[in-house]
């Protein structure tokens, strides 16, 4: 999808750029991204010859405190954890003169110790000390050891010893160790995920959406922006719960529908896609009585013709249960990478700051559920913001769930934001929706010779 510039977008399109989307997307598909050479060839000599980590416990053997401190604080840095071994305190700081023997006896104690999973190993040479000695002494003691090792072992010049044989890897610098073990880990933790579940909904009628799509395409060959009909219309074809909104082109007519569907309603000013009147505050939220849908349609048409909107009506709904928070589920469709699939906190909040997650098309109900839990934002709400109650997690991965394998049924669905999808103790529904829909275009071969 190409944005021109200054078009209007959704917040999800809004929100889909940057390296930190591209990072998520990687390691939604398992590939470990590296932003320099150095990075990468320390990464690869690491994973020849080094076993992948059970966890993020690290156990530190060093000579100085200060490059200790140093690989202490770049382990923080990368979310790792250094661990005390048992009965002594980690990093457990060896004499300036120690030697191969004394590492290899500081090396086998952690490897014994079960509260550590990898071990970052450092010696700077003192006086006449042997770093050659010393690198080939914690070699020898890790070689076919369960946790990894990697090493700085340097001269008094700064320099490494050369290699001898192929050994533990050595870094010149605390910060490359912790950054390797940091890939190490993701690693690890990528491999050993859940895989989850794929679900099955017996309700979804795909051919009813195929017809919702080809009947807008019939009279729009084009593409565009649903109404709010038809986006209701296809929604339901999945089984994701929408509530119900009523057009209306005059006041009289919110005065009647309000009537039938009863209080509290929100009414909040009509637009055209893909503005919103969230977008000018023009939502008014608990109204009961005719007194009050008089002033508020008042209200709110003054709002909109102070934004310099064109006023076209409101749009009536009958509020879901109180309580409950507001999430954007949205997504877009990128031209190399397919549909992108975003949630974020919703409503008023929709776009601020960095706050939404990016993933593929959840498959299954682990991806769905680490989709919701990249979100901090969200899984705060979800888990009970400030002593508020917990909400319907459940409900939220059915929703995504059904609303991937809607997009995965109709690809001509380039641009979506169902926001608000007011999550609530029990259950969730989408107030607002906004669907844009492209002829499905011919996929470009790359070229052979």
């Amino acid at each position: 999808m190409v944005q021109k510039t200054g078009e209007a977008r959704t917040h999800t399109a809004a929100a889909l750029h940057g390296d930190a989307v591209i990072d998520a997307l990687l390691h939604q598909a398992g590939v470990l991204r590296f932003h320099g050479g150095e990075d990468l060839f320390n990464a690869a000599d690491f994973f020849e010859r080094q076993p992948l980590p059970g966890g993020r416990r690290i156990g530190i053997v060093s000579n100085s405190a200060g490059v200790a401190t140093l690989a202490a604080d770049a382990c923080a840095t990368g979310g790792l954890q250094v661990r005390e071994a048992s009965g002594a305190p980690n990093p457990p700081l060896l004499g300036i003169g120690a030697g191969p023997d004394e590492y290899a006896a500081s090396i086998r104690a952690l490897f014994d110790d079960a509260g550590i999973d990898a071990l970052m190993v450092f010696y700077v040479e003192f006086h006449d000390g042997d770093p050659e000695a010393v690198l080939e002494a914690i070699s020898a003691v890790s070689a076919g050891q369960p946790k990894p090792v990697v090493a700085s072992v340097l001269h008094s010049d700064g320099q490494l010893p050369a290699r001898s044989g192929v050994g533990v890897p050595n870094y010149l610098f605390p910060e490359s160790c912790a950054a390797v073990l940091t890939r190490a880990v993701e690693r690890r933790e990528w491999l050993s995920r859940p895989l989850g579940e794929s679900p099955l909904y017996p309700d979804l009628d795909r051919a009813a959406a195929r017809a919702v799509i080809a009947a807008f395409l019939d009279r729009a060959p084009a593409g565009g922006w649903l109404s709010l009909a038809d986006a209701e219309a296809l929604l339901a074809t999945h089984g994701i719960p929408v509530a119900a909104s009523h057009r209306c082109l005059e006041l009289e007519r919110v005065i009647a529908v309000a009537a039938q569907i009863g209080a509290p309603v929100a009414l909040k000013a009509d637009s055209a896609a893909p503005t919103t009147a969230s977008d000018i505050d023009a939502v008014l939220v608990g109204l009961h009585g005719e007194s009050a849908l008089r002033s508020g349609w008042l209200e709110l048409e003054r709002r909109v013709q102070a934004a310099g909107r064109q006023w076209i009506g409101a749009i009536i709904q009958r509020l879901p249960a109180p309580g409950g928070s507001d999430v954007l589920v949205g997504a877009v469709s990128d031209p190399d990478l397919g549909p992108v699939l975003a949630v974020g906190l919703g409503g008023r909040q929709a776009g601020l700051g960095r706050g939404a997650a990016f993933r593929l098309l959840p498959a299954t109900d682990a991806e769905a559920d680490e989709l919701i839990d990249s979100s901090e934002g969200v899984t705060a709400e979800l888990n009970g913001f400030r002593g508020s109650a917990l909400l319907d997690r459940e409900a939220l991965r059915e929703l995504i769930l059904r609303f991937a394998l809607l997009l995965r049924e109709t690809p001509e669905v380039v641009e979506v934001d169902l926001n608000p999808v007011r999550c609530m103790t029990s259950g969730c529904v989408v107030l607002d929706m906004r669907l844009r829909i492209e002829p499905r275009r011919p996929i470009e071969r790359i070229r052979t010779w």
